[in-house]
Parts: structure tokens; sequence; C-alpha cells
């Protein structure tokens, strides 16, 4: 079994790479929040532990992690984000925030 630590890393890098393609492949930003955030509800699902107190923890973060992606998307549906409209423009730039966000997720 592996350790919660790579499965962690595992699952941000899916969903950030997730994140980059759809970034590269679409002229959008609703996507972003929705599964930068989110990936913080599929980590904590992905290691959550056998006691009662791990899951519990687990469930807590996830509950926390799905609201906030909810009500970020939501939010993101109803305006444009400029504040990333250049980053998002360029391949470096993509490949940049997704990077980011895989390191402030994972770390």
């Amino acid at each position: 079994s592996a350790s919660p630590l790579w499965t962690s890393a595992k699952v941000f890098a899916g969903c950030n790479g997730l994140g980059l393609g759809i970034s590269l492949a679409k002229d959008t930003h609703t996507h972003l929040d929705l599964i930068g955030t989110g990936a913080f509800a599929v980590a904590a699902y992905a290691t959550k532990g056998p006691t009662a107190s791990s899951r519990t923890s687990a469930l807590m973060v996830g509950a926390w992690a799905t609201r906030l992606a909810s009500f970020l998307f939501y939010r993101a549906l109803g305006h444009r984000d400029g504040r990333l409209e250049g980053t998002t423009k360029t391949l470096q730039g993509c490949v940049g925030f997704w990077f980011v966000s895989f390191v402030w997720g994972w770390l």
C-alpha cells in the first residue's frame, strides 16, 4: 500500500494535470478553482486512514473542499477572473500556474 504522502502526490498531480489539459485546450477559467480546490476533497478521500478520527478528519476536509470548490466554481460561472488572464494565455504561464497549484496543494 502506498504511503498517504505519495498517494496525495498522485492525486494532486492528476488533478492539476487535468486542469492543465483543460487550460491548454479551452479559453476558460471556470475550471481553475473547481479542480484546484476540489483536489483537496479527492486527496482527503484517497488518504483517509483506518481509524474513526482519521476518517472524520478526511470527511471534514472533503466537505470543506467541496463546499469551497462549489462556491468558487459558481462564482466563476458569473464572471471571468481577469487576474490570471495573462498568465494562462501562454504555455509557460499555464504550466507554471498548475505546477504552483500542485506544489501548494501537496505541500
